[in-house]
């Protein structure tokens, strides 16, 4: 690294510039991640992304990044984190339950997860300092911070234009313009995105426009932070979602439904998607073919889920799983406003949605719309090249190879081959 520096100043005293320096080795390179909660393939159609088009002409993306099953947040971002399946880092929704720590309800503590290792802290286990701002698990109850730097505060998501997004790209770029010997080789930051503004106010509004723009601006800033460096040649950006997204019309009242065909039971639900943990197991065929004979619902139940699920038979796992198909959708009860909880005991079992939300997640991952985007773009990473499809699990190890370190142990993802460059 000293090395690099003096070439620097050399080429500035003498007037010329900077000659770039030969390929760096994997294990000095630095790697920037960036992930926007929800950002849908369907934005960069519609509005305009100049910065992930200069990173779609330059490097490598796909718009056909398949999410885990739940297709919510949580899930997703943690699965990203970890290259794991829920069924093995343990997050199996937005909300459900633990018969030793109780409700799980969208934590980003890390002591939550089963199994597998979050980014971080797998870094941070093979020597490469890392920062970790609002990411999912930068922060245990029991061990507290899980990498040399983690922002003050986590995550406060409201509205379709958000400061905290603007101050979290203000500290990227300030990172990456750190020296050599201070700057961290792996930068995670979560983003709140377009995410608050599609679900609220639709995919094609006003406010998911501004999202959108300010988005793309934040990875515009981080492309500029890197050419201010000339530091294309030793840094890799690499760009995600958890989700994708499309519009709703109508919810699924839940309570009702149960209540209508005496079920019993504790429903916790969360996108288009409710665990339902039964009084008595026994009774869940007898529950799921009631559930299955509304058209509007898919009934999983655990031990005989698909192998897409890839949610596992844990305790946290319910024993049935209501899908809602398209275009309803499930939420909890209380996340209702007050004034129209009264519904979930007396109103009807689908309820047009015209004052709640417009647009959703949470489908299996093969439902048009639930598919997010990956790019990659910068130091070891190709040029010009469309990937086909690519996995959540895939961007654990493709981060860590990029690193030029070891995945998580265990990983159930696979590093993928062509978003590399070329060997020289």
């Amino acid at each position: 690294m000293r090395n690099a520096a003096r070439r620097r100043l050399l080429a500035l005293l003498m007037g010329a510039a900077i000659v770039p320096s030969p390929a760096r080795a994997d294990d000095d390179r630095t790697v920037v991640v960036l992930l926007f909660d929800g950002f849908a393939p369907a934005l960069v159609d519609a509005f305009d992304t100049p910065a992930l088009d200069r990173m779609q002409r330059e490097g490598v993306f796909t718009h056909h990044l398949a999410p885990a099953f739940p297709s919510i947040s949580l899930v997703n971002q943690v699965t990203i984190s970890t290259g794991c399946w829920p069924e093995h880092h343990g997050i199996v929704s937005n909300v459900f339950l633990d018969p030793q720590r109780g409700r799980y309800d969208h934590e980003a503590d890390a002591d939550w997860l089963t199994g597998c290792e979050h980014l971080q802290q797998v870094a941070e286990r093979q020597g490469v300092r890392t920062a970790a701002l609002a990411w999912v698990g930068s922060r245990s109850a029991t061990r507290g911070p899980q990498a040399s730097i983690v922002d003050a505060e986590h995550r406060h998501c409201r509205g379709s234009v958000e400061p905290g997004d603007l101050a979290r790209a203000a500290e990227v770029a300030h990172l990456l313009a750190l020296p050599d010997a201070e700057r961290p080789r792996l930068v995670l930051a979560y983003f709140c995105g377009p995410d608050d503004a599609e679900h609220f106010t639709g995919m094609d509004s006003d406010e998911t426009r501004r999202a959108t723009v300010q988005s793309d601006a934040i990875v515009g800033r981080i492309l500029a932070a890197i050419d201010a460096l000339g530091a294309s040649e030793r840094v890799a950006l690499v760009v995600t979602t958890d989700h994708g997204m499309r519009e709703v019309s109508h919810i699924v009242n839940l309570k009702r439904i149960l209540a209508a065909n005496r079920i019993e039971g504790r429903e916790l639900a969360s996108g288009t998607t409710a665990f339902v943990y039964l009084a008595d197991p026994a009774k869940a065929d007898e529950a799921a073919r009631a559930l299955a004979a509304h058209r509007q619902l898919d009934v999983l139940r655990k031990g005989a889920l698909p192998e897409w699920a890839h949610l596992g038979s844990s305790q946290r796992v319910a024993d049935l799983i209501v899908s809602a198909r398209p275009p309803y959708f499930i939420e909890d009860i209380d996340r209702w406003p007050a004034w129209a909880r009264w519904i979930g005991d007396y109103g009807p079992e689908f309820l047009w949605a015209r004052f709640s939300l417009k647009a959703t997640h949470g489908y299996p991952p093969d439902t048009p719309g639930m598919e997010g985007i990956l790019y990659a773009w910068g130091s070891g990473v190709g040029v010009g090249r469309e990937l086909r499809s690519a996995r959540a699990v895939d961007v654990h190890p493709t981060v860590t190879q990029l690193l030029g370190i070891e995945p998580g142990r265990p990983v159930d993802g696979t590093a993928i081959g062509d978003l590399f460059a070329e060997p020289k």
